[in-house]
């Protein structure tokens, strides 16, 4: 064999191999950022999705204390307006404890648990307030009863909330 063929080739054959451990290298590093881009971009939709859920309980959260309120404004008419029998204070109270019920459903499927616990309490404690309104005439009402109303209403209102910005995550 030549001794210019034998230089051609060997040089041909050294490079392909250069050629080979290159592609070999450049596939290795394009795989590895490849692997740490997905990462990257599972992370992210993860934030995204954890993002979504809480701005959804937020406003779940939200308008759940917003019929909350509407009812203790309807109760609180009651209590300025006791022994005056009027249908439409009862027709408000009755759509303002559904409006309650309808959006406590909704704290119930964005959950977590204890929120939907503490909501209940608050579902309760306007449910039996109501009760009491109904059931005991002008006469029978206790002077004490609204001020033990009012101080039922802050303390399972600042459970409900106490629970609700845990889930939210927001430093209480």
């Amino acid at each position: 064999m030549n001794d210019t063929v034998a230089v051609a080739l060997i040089t041909s054959l050294s490079t392909l191999a250069a050629a080979g451990m290159a592609g070999t290298a450049s596939a290795l590093t394009t795989g590895r950022q490849l692997r740490h881009q997905a990462a990257l971009a599972r992370e992210e939709r993860a934030e995204q999705r954890a993002s979504a859920q809480r701005e959804l309980r937020r406003e779940v959260y939200e308008r759940f204390l917003t019929r909350a309120d509407a009812a203790y404004r309807v109760l609180d008419e009651e209590w300025l307006a006791r022994g005056a029998e009027d249908p439409q204070r009862a027709e408000a109270g009755f759509a303002a404890r559904r409006a309650l019920d309808e959006a406590y459903v909704r704290v119930r499927l964005v959950g977590p648990e204890g929120v939907a616990v503490r909501g209940a309490g608050v579902v309760e404690a306007i449910g039996g307030e109501f009760r009491r309104q109904a059931r005991a005439p002008e006469a029978e009402v206790d002077p004490s009863a609204r001020a033990a109303a009012l101080r039922a209403r802050v303390a399972v209102g600042e459970e409900f909330v106490a629970e609700a910005r845990w889930a939210l995550g927001v430093p209480g």
